[in-house]
């Protein structure tokens, strides 16, 4: 049975993780209330399917976690005072631990193990997908901007002279590259104003652009480098694809496992019970 007491402990929980300075209306603790008694039946439903499987606490790990709790206090007077102050004994506060435990070895069985994909998985996946991982084309270029015409077109006659881009872009650009000689790294589409993106993915490496009118501010740009579009094996995204389809999957067993849960579950609530 879950009582009101645990609906308004578990409301106070989310309060200070949630609102720094703990001043929350009434309607929003409503709201938390909900979220709160849905939260505590959907971990009461997974302790039930834990002891429905047989399933035992794990002593040592209840052991560490009681220690775990012991440890934040500087003394036995002060610990003993806080379950006062919480108005539980330690075999209660035992008895939530143990139940914690159990539901992260079901929450493990029923969802993260299941989750788990292989190499081989990911790898097949990969092969039937490699249209989507692959890195865009891109260049690396040095970048002067300014509001002032007569100002960009003294920079170019600058650069004409023979003056290093770089030190031209910290002497008289506007932008946040200023501080970098002009330096923005590598860009790809989308990224950039437009008339920078157009002018800069025509250039080759080396060039300097005239300049490139914007919506009132005039641009300079110089292109370092260019990298085509290309493939990425699989090691290079292994990690980022093993994360992200993994992650899905959890969604996906938590979802189906809760729905299950709820289907067998006979579930009254009242306003009555303390």
């Amino acid at each position: 049975m879950i009582s009101i007491k645990d609906v308004e402990s578990e409301v106070n929980r989310l309060i200070s993780t949630s609102f720094y300075h703990g001043n929350v209306s009434e309607e929003k603790r409503g709201e938390l209330r909900d979220k709160a008694l849905d939260s505590l039946i959907e971990r009461e439903l997974q302790y039930q399917d834990a002891l429905a499987r047989g399933m035992k606490p794990d002593k040592q790990r209840v052991k560490e976690e009681m220690k775990r709790i012991r440890d934040k206090f500087k003394s036995k007077k002060e610990y003993k005072a806080a379950l006062e102050k919480a108005g539980i004994t330690e075999d209660q506060l035992r008895g939530q631990v143990e139940k914690g435990v159990l539901i992260q070895d079901v929450v493990n069985k029923s969802v993260i193990e299941p989750a788990h994909m292989s190499d081989e998985a990911l790898k097949e996946h990969f092969e039937g997908n490699k249209s989507q991982y692959t890195q865009p084309e891109s260049v690396k270029i040095r970048i002067i901007s300014t509001r002032d015409r007569a100002k960009a077109e003294e920079a170019k006659s600058n650069l004409k002279a023979g003056e290093e881009f770089g030190a031209v872009a910290a002497k008289m650009s506007e932008d946040q590259y200023r501080v970098t000689g002009g330096d923005a790294g590598f860009i790809r589409r989308g990224k950039m104003f437009p008339v920078v993106e157009a002018e800069a993915f025509k250039m080759k490496p080396g060039e300097v652009s005239d300049l490139i009118k914007g919506e009132g501010i005039w641009f300079i740009v110089k292109v370092e480098e260019k990298q085509p579009e290309r493939q990425l094996s699989f090691d290079e995204v292994r990690a980022d694809l093993k994360k992200e389809l993994e992650s899905r999957r959890k969604i996906e067993f938590a979802e189906k496992w809760s729905l299950e849960l709820h289907q067998k579950a006979n579930i009254e609530t009242s306003p009555k019970q303390q």
